[in-house]
């Protein structure tokens, strides 16, 4: 009787009884939302809201994924590869299918490599000038990554958790350079959950 009531429900456009506490929001629900708050942030001029979509923004990392240009342990760094696989590292992989359409975006041909492999991989740094701070940049798509590095390295997708860790010896994280950068600091990536 209760699943022909529970039909009964969904036919008129209720839900299924007891379905309301069985569906909690699921973290995949802020996929996307990384970009979209960034946007938002970039041009936002009250400092109030800056600081709640900062906040939004720091939420919303962990389920967001980000290209990043790198190199094996044992490669030059200063030689250039064609090397057309998309890397996918452990973390990536399980947040890669909803996040594709996204992080692909402008993709100019990669293809998410079908053999992993075991090689430790050092993922690639800036250094800004003035400062002489180092950075490791991360990008939302290839729209953002190739005006940067261009089609001779290689390139991972990359969770935020895994590059987070990666770059710890470093100064942080700097998501898309250029004029529009995010920049998290050791001390800011410590406040991303």
């Amino acid at each position: 009787m209760a699943s022909f009531m529970n039909k009964l429900r969904a036919m008129v456009g209720f839900k299924a009884k007891g379905e309301e506490k069985k569906k909690a929001v699921p973290k995949t629900d802020r996929v996307g939302a990384f970009q979209t708050l960034s946007t938002q942030f970039l041009t936002c001029e009250d400092d109030a809201f800056k600081a709640q979509l900062w906040e939004q923004m720091c939420k919303a990392l962990p389920d967001t994924l980000f290209l990043a240009a790198m190199c094996y342990e044992g490669d030059d760094p200063n030689a250039p590869v064609r090397d057309r696989d998309l890397h996918a590292t452990v973390g990536a992989k399980g947040l890669f299918a909803i996040n594709q359409h996204i992080v692909t975006n402008g993709n100019p041909g990669y293809r998410l490599a079908k053999k992993a492999d075991s090689r430790r991989i050092h993922l690639r740094t800036i250094v800004y000038n003035k400062t002489k701070e180092e950075w490791v940049p991360l990008f939302t798509d290839f729209t953002r990554l190739l005006p940067v590095f261009g089609q001779n390295f290689r390139v991972t997708v990359i969770s935020f958790a895994e590059a987070r860790r990666m770059a710890k010896d470093c100064k942080g994280l700097i998501i898309n350079p250029g004029k529009d950068a995010i920049r998290l600091d050791n001390g800011e990536m410590k406040k991303a959950l």
